[in-house]
């Protein structure tokens, strides 16, 4: 071959050559893009369409702002849906049937224990909704995400968050009868109003019978439809709820054990200006679409355990006590594996007031914990309510988070339950009090963890106990470098050991009690168990790499912070105001001779600056609990009942479904013994994962191009 030939032949090549790389690239970016999305393209269907799981979409920035958020717009209230359609708030419906309706209907969300609780910020409540100043027409948003023109919204909120709001419009009829005729056009009235119909223009109806009788007749009709309610105000007929926010919660599930930053923005997805906080990015967790090189593979994840726990809960055999769902599970395959798995636990039960809203919260509030003890120092792991140390309660960061708030909280707890214990006109308390000796009394005490029992195998977490113990300041201070008690420093040595025997034999066993099982440390319990997960996560991540292991320590809680109407000095300023009226300074004064004793109850802390813990062998696992491993993995797909114990788990991350149809995320076999070799990771076809044959085929040809031009470049230099 001449050198002219030569240069000809190798252009050739090389043009070839970046045709084919640009060819590559672009079925990459198509093989690696949501089904049904090309890379850059928007999907086909309407310009904005649900994004909840199983949607290819993005989250929908529009320019009324993120969805699911509440705005003040032209001076109106307006909630923002899942769509990004706005909804303006109205003070009445436009007849007295719709009046009736929302009325009726928020009655028995109070009466079933589900309406919204300004306390804790949950539940759901039916609002109206001004249509004459709709900011946007059904028109210009796209069918299916219709709603501004009815007559109202229920709004369901979570722990602060708002989880779901749901067009719902409000009709009657003029016919009182039953006959074929009549149901026909009530039907045909009520279905030309749902997506699909006629209008169009809302996502639920509610629908107001003119008699008991005709209020059967529909009901039965709409049976299975769960977007149809059928009521009767007074005389009390009811359907039953409509089955609004299911899909709110289900999207909302997804955000747990999911870093708001480990995703782009939602301005960077959809081009709706952000306001440059990571707070927003919440918002694309909570849809859960990940995108390419954000820490996870592309595709939406299925729904898990916990997902479907929250947006079923009936169909779990013998319910769900969302009320003590707790964190017993995490595990970390690495990145590149769709982030965290992890899985919850709770009773088998029922309980009045426990519903899917109350699960989702305490979930995300372990999720949020989680992420402010790896973000944060240890050290800054404590609180402190002294009346004369206004300056020390908290640190300034974790003073931001739900989780100081809730250490916080139960140290005015702990100084609640102590007063009541030692109250000298308590039988207990006149017992203790009788007892005592000397001039002073220390009853500073301090919520520390006991040491959690856990069984770990390789990036897998299994927290079989996490006990919280109670300690005397004598205790406390000799841990932590301290040798006495500071508030009776001139009392004898053999009465203050007098003294404090007493109080651990009388008292201390039944703070530590209420510490592990009254309801008002819930929280704190909860929180807790997120600080023993991420202790053990901080040390997987010095022996490996982990999803998160950039966030350690790195004290951004920006995300994470309390969504509650609260600082710090809100619970010390309840505390010396107890304080200082005598709700817990429980003050006894005796005579003895010619000495007047008095003894006063002070105060303590909180502090989880440190995590003690005890690992289980395989055997000792497998005789305590042998089907535990088996029923988490089973959670990572569908809530796994076990009978025996009671007990639900609810599972999900690594892609929501944890086997290799959800995702490719890699687990364990169900029911693989500990100890037992591991599971061979597969990828299912479809799943989104795998690498299809002929894009390792381009891959192939063009290697074997570049090295052919890299031989002709070779041979040209030689020959020159």
């Amino acid at each position: 071959m001449r050198k002219n030939d030569a240069d000809l032949h190798g252009g050739r090549l090389r043009s070839w050559t970046r045709r084919l790389a640009a060819l590559l690239t672009v079925l990459v970016a198509l093989a690696g893009a949501p089904s049904g999305t090309a890379a850059g393209l928007a999907p086909a269907g309407p310009a904005v369409t649900a994004a909840g799981p199983g949607s290819p979409s993005t989250p929908p920035y529009t320019k009324w702002g993120p969805p699911l958020t509440v705005r003040t717009i032209n001076g109106r209230t307006t909630y923002i849906d899942a769509n990004g359609v706005p909804h303006v708030l109205g003070s009445r419906g436009d007849t007295p049937d719709a009046d009736a309706a929302l009325a009726f209907m928020n009655r028995r969300l109070a009466q079933q224990g589900l309406a919204y609780d300004a306390t804790t910020k949950t539940g759901s409540e039916y609002l109206f909704q001004d249509e004459t100043n709709r900011l946007e027409e059904k028109g210009s948003v796209g069918k299916g995400v219709t709603g501004t023109t009815s007559d109202m919204i229920k709004v369901t909120w979570s722990g602060g968050r708002l989880v779901s709001v749901d067009s719902v419009d409000a009709t009657t009829t003029t016919r009182t009868g039953t006959t074929t005729e009549d149901l026909s056009s009530i039907g045909t009235t009520i279905t030309g109003k749902l997506p699909g119909g006629r209008k169009s223009q809302t996502g639920n109806v509610v629908f107001t019978a003119a008699t008991d009788e005709q209020a059967s007749a529909v009901a039965e009709r709409f049976k299975d439809n769960p977007n149809v309610r059928v009521i009767r105000p007074g005389s009390g007929f009811d359907s039953g709820e409509l089955n609004t926010g299911a899909d709110g919660l289900e999207a909302a599930a997804g955000s747990v054990f999911t870093a708001p930053g480990d995703c782009p923005e939602g301005g960077a997805q959809s081009g709706f200006e952000p306001a440059g906080t990571r707070t927003h990015a919440r918002y694309a967790a909570f849809t859960r679409v990940r995108a390419v090189g954000c820490g996870g593979s592309s595709g939406v994840p299925r729904a898990g355990g916990l997902a479907k726990g929250l947006a079923a809960p009936e169909r779990t055999p013998g319910g769900i006590d969302f009320s003590q769902l707790e964190l017993r599970y995490l595990a970390d395959p690495g990145p590149g594996a769709d982030g965290l798995r992890y899985a919850f636990k709770a009773p088998s039960a029922t309980s009045r007031g426990s519903t899917a809203l109350t699960g989702l919260g305490h979930a995300t509030q372990a999720s949020d914990s989680f992420f402010t003890w790896l973000e944060l120092d240890p050290s800054t792991f404590w609180v402190n309510l002294n009346p004369n140390e206004p300056d020390r309660i908290v640190d300034a960061r974790l003073g931001r988070t739900d989780a100081g708030r809730v250490l916080l909280q139960a140290d005015l707890a702990l100084k609640k339950t102590t007063g009541k214990l030692i109250h000298p006109d308590t039988p207990l308390g006149t017992e203790f009090w009788r007892s005592l000796s000397g001039d002073c009394m220390s009853f500073r005490t301090w919520i520390v963890p006991a040491s959690a029992t856990v069984y770990t195998k390789g990036d897998e977490l299994y927290i079989l106990k996490s006990p919280l113990n109670v300690q005397m300041e004598t205790q406390y201070l000799k841990q932590h470098g301290g040798s006495s008690a500071l508030s009776c420093p001139r009392q004898s040595q053999t009465v203050q050991d007098r003294n404090e025997a007493l109080f651990r034999r009388l008292i201390l066993p039944r703070v530590v009690e209420a510490v592990n099982t009254a309801p008002e440390y819930a929280d704190l319990r909860r929180v807790y168990l997120s600080r023993v997960a991420a202790e053990w996560y901080r040390g997987l991540s010095l022996r490996t790499r982990t999803t998160y292991s950039g966030l350690i320590g790195k004290g951004d809680i920006d995300a994470y912070a309390t969504h509650e109407d609260w600082k710090p000095v809100d619970t010390f300023n309840a505390y010396v105001r107890s304080y200082t009226k005598g709700e817990f300074k429980v003050t006894h004064r005796t005579r003895e001779g010619d000495t007047l004793y008095t003894r006063t109850y002070v105060y303590g802390g909180v502090d989880f600056s440190r995590v003690p813990v005890t690992s289980v062998s395989d055997a000792q696992l497998e005789a305590s609990s042998p089907s535990l491993t088996r029923d988490v993995s089973r959670s990572i797909e569908a809530p796994a009942t076990d009978t025996g114990k009671g007990q639900v788990w609810l599972g999900g991350g690594g892609g929501g479904g944890g086997g290799s149809g959800g995702g490719g995320v890699p687990t364990k076999d169900p029911g693989r013994a500990p100890g037992a070799p591991g599971a061979v990771v597969t990828s299912a076809p479809g799943s989104g994962t795998g690498v299809a044959p002929w894009l390792v085929g381009a891959a192939g040809a063009l290697a074997a191009l570049v090295v052919l031009r890299s031989a002709l470049r070779l041979r040209r230099a030689r020959r020159r």
